[in-house]
């Protein structure tokens, strides 16, 4: 198996289709893990779980199932239901329709839930890169200086993290240095239990850096929405209302000063399947395959306890780090992320999963078998489940 090189992830990240580069990727962070573990005595480090978080991005990245699956919330949701029954008060054409679910129906046309969907897929495929392109290309550069245990030379630590940006994320790396600078001196350390430490403190570091670089997708995925709401309105009323009563309706709402019943109801609806969106979404990204067949739900509180050398922490950095991004630095109590929009929500999962999952040794797992990696490497979009 290849070692990525620096030249390997630039080119990676510089392929135009989303989902080949998503899978490139994450194939790529799986050679990288690979190649670190010899360093980390075996143990995880942060690759060998962004392994597993590529994978899931590449489900949203190619859209899988979100538009079949907010049509069957919206068909099912008593809400909207009720709403679609208020509309037909105000229009013939609902009127017409034989049931509820033509009715939603034709509402959907309307909405087009996979032009958003799109716009989030976009945003996850932007974080998917933008996260490969600097901390891939950052392992990729540690393992091209650090070939053998005689690269491990205080010339070579200090000549690879001089090229870190000071300052702390978004804009400064100094928490990829910190984290580098610690997978270095692992070398050093004899005792295991601080040497886990220290390779969880730099896992940790670098998940801290990656989760704050990568907010503004993360929100933008989360809350894509129908960005053409007043041009869907409009369109619906179009078809809701005779040419007449389409014309006269703002006069009417502005002598009356309050807007028109089949407004309100339009606008409850959007708002109603905005939520919907949301829902689906959230869904999409707040779940997390570990492998052998174990899917988290990110919402949740872990329950994988901590490993033994793991349950109370020695080293000083990693205490003062879990002070800082974990209210429970000792327990998995509230380690489920309410709200994968709140950066200090998702880093104390991510700080509990990393601990907890830390001896999970099939997390060394391969993400894609043989066949579809050689396709991958020809080029193409694999067959198969991805």
């Amino acid at each position: 198996m290849s070692i990525p090189t620096i030249e390997d992830v630039v080119r990676i990240a510089d392929i135009s289709d989303p989902v080949i580069r998503n899978l490139n990727i994450t194939q790529s962070y799986y050679e990288l893990s690979q190649a670190m573990s010899k360093y980390t005595d075996r143990n995880p480090n942060w690759c060998t779980f962004a392994v597993w978080a590529s994978k899931q991005a590449g489900q949203s990245i190619r859209k899988e199932d979100l538009s079949r699956t907010f049509e069957n919330f919206f068909h099912n949701s008593p809400e909207i239901t009720l709403l679609l029954k208020t509309l037909s008060q105000y229009s013939d054409v609902i009127k017409n329709l034989p049931e509820v679910k033509a009715v939603s129906s034709f509402i959907i046309k309307f909405l087009n839930p996979d032009s958003t969907f799109n716009h989030s897929a976009q945003a996850v495929a932007e974080g998917n890169k933008k996260v490969f392109a600097e901390i891939g290309g950052e392992f990729a550069r540690f393992l091209s200086v650090f070939k053998s245990e005689n690269d491990f030379t205080e010339e070579n630590i200090s000549k690879f993290c001089s090229e870190f940006k000071p300052g702390n994320p978004p804009d400064g790396q100094q928490m990829l240095k910190d984290a580098f600078t610690s997978y270095f001196e692992v070398r050093k350390q004899s005792d295991k239990k601080l040497k886990e430490e220290m390779i969880l403190y730099s896992n940790l570091l670098i998940g801290y850096h990656e989760q704050t670089r990568l907010q503004p997708q993360i929100v933008e995925a989360l809350n894509a929405a129908f960005t053409n709401e007043d041009e869907m309105k409009n369109n619906l009323l179009r078809e809701l209302l005779p040419g007449f009563w389409l014309r006269i309706r703002y006069y009417l709402s502005k002598l009356l000063q309050r807007k028109m019943p089949l407004d309100e109801a339009i606008d409850q609806l959007l708002n109603l399947a905005k939520q919907k969106v949301r829902e689906v979404i959230t869904d999409c990204m707040m779940t997390l395959f570990i492998p052998t067949n174990e899917l988290l739900e990110l919402g949740e509180d872990l329950k994988q306890k901590f490993p033994a050398r793991l349950s109370q922490i020695s080293d000083k950095k990693l205490k003062e780090l879990l002070k800082k991004i974990d209210p429970t630095p000792d327990s998995l109590k509230d380690s489920g992320a309410k709200d994968w929009g709140d950066l200090s929500d998702r880093i104390h999962f991510i700080a509990d999963l990393f601990r907890a999952y830390f001896e999970h040794t099939q997390l060394y797992n391969q993400p894609f078998t043989d066949k579809q990696v050689n396709d991958l490497r020809a080029g193409r979009r694999p067959d198969g489940k991805l």
